[in-house]
């Protein structure tokens, strides 16, 4: 239970925050007891004063009964820096890997996900802003069903994603669009859903022929190779938008006569930067979820 939490999270918060790094502190100090009471968190030792974002994890207790044994949640939280939001995120196991479930944003109109739930208005770093979800939720163990599926031997095996473990990674407009799988190499592929069917006599959607579009991602692994099976291990992910002649996942052939594009992430980009003010501009128009600057 010890090396599910990240082995290097060993600076407790809020003791050891640099005189820099007090941006995390007015994001969470305040709001830490009412959103995850009695938990302790835990971040790296690298200085996070210029960074986007840090991440913080930690243990929190499970309901227990009089004939339980002592069972705990781990929690990730993500603060944000320009401008200060918080997200919080249920660590599940699934499939004998590690995933985060999004359970919680400060700010509705700059998560990647629409958290379920009644948004209620809230302060943040000193920002209005609707929040929503619930971000003390625990979770119990259960069962978990992989699905692979091997098409062909270019593309190898590959494991179905479900979307819940890429809400609020990536945004909602890409989740529901596209059916995720992912490869051996760990990158991720994302097929389509257009489905046509003729409702004049009740026909069940079938997929579609003709031109489509694969999201391909990218991960760019760090060094730091987690051998510990929780999945500790640090990367970036490139996401393109890859156009194809076919809607048949088999058919990689590449139309020519369309761009790929890159997804943008406006949450990284610097405060001062054209993308971030774009960003920030489109957000009082949608929330970011379903914003796609390529």
């Amino acid at each position: 239970i010890k090396q599910a939490r990240n082995p290097k999270f060993t600076r407790k918060f809020p003791d050891r925050i640099r005189s820099k790094e007090s941006w995390i502190a007015e994001a969470l100090l305040e709001k830490l007891p009412l959103l995850l009471p009695d938990v302790t968190l835990y971040m790296s030792k690298e200085d996070l004063s210029s960074a986007p974002y840090a991440v913080l994890s930690g243990w929190i207790e499970n309901p227990r009964g009089p004939e339980t044994y002592s069972t705990h949640t781990l929690k990730e939280v993500i603060v944000w820096q320009h401008p200060p939001a918080v997200t919080i995120f249920n660590v599940r196991e699934h499939g004998r890997r590690f995933f985060r479930v999004l359970e919680y944003t400060s700010n509705m109109s700059l998560c990647l996900h629409e958290v379920t739930g009644e948004p209620y208005p809230d302060r943040v770093g000193g920002m209005l802003a609707l929040s929503a979800g619930i971000p003390m939720t625990t979770l119990s163990p259960a069962p978990s069903l992989l699905i692979t599926r091997a098409l062909n031997s270019q593309l190898g095996t590959q494991t179905y994603m479900p979307g819940r473990f890429l809400a609020g990674i990536l945004p909602t407009a890409l989740v529901e669009r596209y059916t995720f799988w992912q490869s051996e190499d760990d990158n991720i592929i994302g097929y389509e859903d257009v489905m046509s069917s003729d409702e004049s006599d009740g026909a069940i959607p079938v997929p579609s022929k003709g031109a489509s579009t694969r999201l391909k991602i990218t991960l760019s692994k760090g060094e730091d190779s987690d051998k510990s099976g929780f999945c500790n291990s640090n990367a970036e992910a490139l996401v393109q938008r890859v156009p194809v002649l076919d809607t048949d996942p088999e058919n990689e052939e590449i139309d020519g006569n369309r761009p790929i594009l890159t997804l943008l992430n406006i949450l990284t980009a610097p405060p001062s930067s054209l993308l971030k003010r774009v960003g920030m501009l489109l957000s009082r128009l949608d929330n970011l979820s379903n914003v796609l600057v390529w």
